[in-house]
């Protein structure tokens, strides 16, 4: 008796029949999952309607880039001016009503409605979009002439090229090696020429290089992460990207100051005319920190419509992305870590949040009743934990992200049912995503939370091209072109 053959374990055979065990575990949690999926999207498929009036250029920051003000900062993120305007339209909010956007970005919707006299209340976390806001309202009262001014200095003389003094620029690791050396002297030396300047010129001149850093720098933002030129000075580039043309300093200042200098041109009469008085056309509020503290404090009923942009689920870290605008602020290693755990959580490395002490009991205790109630989410949450068991997901932490994006936005809607009154409305655009084979329904879940917590489904509003799912998703599980939707939601009498 060969005891090798014979007595001992065959590994190879139980290694397949392990295999093959955990994999039909695995198809039959996709089974049910879909089979969720399935039933949800019959649930709303009489609510969904393709909008040939939208499109992805209107619902992005795409459509901005010929909106005068709009288009000052390049957020890719945010909403475009048009898609607000339809929005406000399609609504018929009156100019005595009151607008929120709980994820405002660089306060789009807000500006759209301070410019018809709708009151309006703006929350943002990242430093990155509430100093353009803050830059927005610093500027009320200064009259266009004057602004004129600061531009055709910064255009014409150059007065920071006669500086000796600098302010280094405070790099995060993630940043390090961004410029080129002629280039980091000189934004250091255009830093310092603005300390030198009085209020709000100095918030102004400010704003212009922080607008421009992208454009002067090795750097493109590309969704999770920052993609790096080949010709970074950096030792771990990967692969050969070449971003295109990187401008001087000077190049990159001198056309966006031209660029400001031919919008206030442009401009209505009547705008200008605003714009120079003491104050602005109605009141905006900003409130910089987490959406779920900021609602708290938010009174009851006081929302006539939302208008909003959470972040997807589909891993993007905007703390990544943003990263040399946020160490030109300032923001230290510490700060953004605690910035990407405060996010809504949307990428692999947000851990559970503790929301008890800042979220009302009454709207914690709803949303999380929703969420665990929730066939559909709770079907795909178990078929990602079989995949991740089985090693098949790229990254474990897929699971986490996905339980804590719906568990919280279950809970975001059930403030939004408090501070929204009867009969207001919400308009909120988000993406469908796909893991692992598996199309996730994000437009029927949020909208089956919705119903849950005290809104009907009006509408889900679908445009005429979906977007396609990842490279990665494609090659191992073929081509599925995943819904771009915005959701209306009316809420009931309380």
């Amino acid at each position: 008796m060969n005891l090798l053959t014979d007595d001992a374990p065959n590994t190879d055979k139980q290694a397949e029949h392990v295999s093959s065990a955990e994999g039909a575990v695995c198809a039959n949690f996709l089974d049910n999952a879909r089979h969720s999926v399935d039933e949800i999207e019959r649930r709303f498929i009489s609510k969904m309607e393709i909008n040939r009036d939208l499109n992805r250029t209107l619902v992005s920051f795409q459509a901005n880039k010929s909106e005068p003000y709009y288009r000052w900062f390049k957020y890719r993120e945010g909403f475009s001016k048009p898609l607000i305007e339809y929005f406000l339209d399609h609504s018929e909010i009156q100019h005595t009503g009151h607008v929120l956007d709980p994820f405002a970005g660089t306060g789009a919707t807000c500006f759209v409605a301070n410019e018809r006299g709708i009151s309006a209340t703006a929350i943002e976390l990242l430093p990155v979009g509430s100093h353009f806001i803050r830059l927005r309202q610093a500027l009320w009262g200064v009259a266009p002439s004057e602004i004129s001014g600061w531009l055709n200095e910064v255009i014409s003389e150059r007065p920071w090229t006669r500086m000796s003094g600098e302010i280094a620029f405070s790099h995060l690791r993630i940043t390090q090696d961004a410029f080129s050396p002629e280039t980091e002297a000189a934004l250091a030396r255009y830093r310092f020429w603005v300390q030198q300047q009085p209020q709000p010129k100095q918030q102004f001149c400010d704003f212009l290089s922080y607008s421009i850093l992208e454009e002067i720098s090795f750097t493109r933002k590309d969704g999770q992460y920052l993609r790096w030129d080949h010709r970074s000075p950096r030792s771990k580039v990967r692969g050969k990207f070449d971003k295109g043309r990187i401008f001087s300093f000077e190049e990159a200042i001198t056309a966006k100051a031209q660029s400001i200098l031919a919008d206030l041109r442009a401009e209505t009469p009547d705008l200008l005319a605003a714009i120079a008085s003491a104050r602005p056309i109605s009141n905006i509020s900003l409130h910089e920190g987490s959406n779920f503290a900021s609602l708290e404090r938010i009174d009851a009923a006081s929302v006539d419509l939302v208008v909003t942009s959470p972040p997807y689920c589909n891993r993007y870290d905007y703390t990544r992305t943003y990263a040399l605008e946020l160490a030109y602020l300032g923001c230290s290693e510490e700060g953004i870590r605690a910035l990407r755990q405060a996010l809504l959580s949307c990428t692999v490395e947000n851990k559970p949040k503790s929301l008890g002490g800042i979220v009302c009991h009454k709207a914690l205790d709803a949303g999380m009743a929703t969420f665990s109630k929730n066939k559909a989410v709770q079907a795909i949450i178990t078929f990602l934990e079989a995949e991740d068991a089985a090693g098949k997901l790229n990254n474990s932490g897929i699971v986490k992200m996905v339980r804590g994006y719906f568990s919280e936005m279950a809970i975001h809607i059930a403030q939004l049912s408090k501070v929204v009154r009867s009969g207001g409305r919400v308009y909120m655009v988000n993406d469908n995503v796909r893991y692992n084979g598996l199309d996730v329904p994000v437009d029927c879940i949020l909208s089956a939370f919705a119903e849950d917590l005290g809104f009907r489904c009006v509408k889900i509003w679908v445009l005429p091209m979906g977007k396609g799912n990842s490279s990665q998703q494609m090659k191992l599980h073929g081509r599925s072109e995943l819904r771009k939707c915005v959701y209306i939601w009316e809420r009931l009498d309380h």
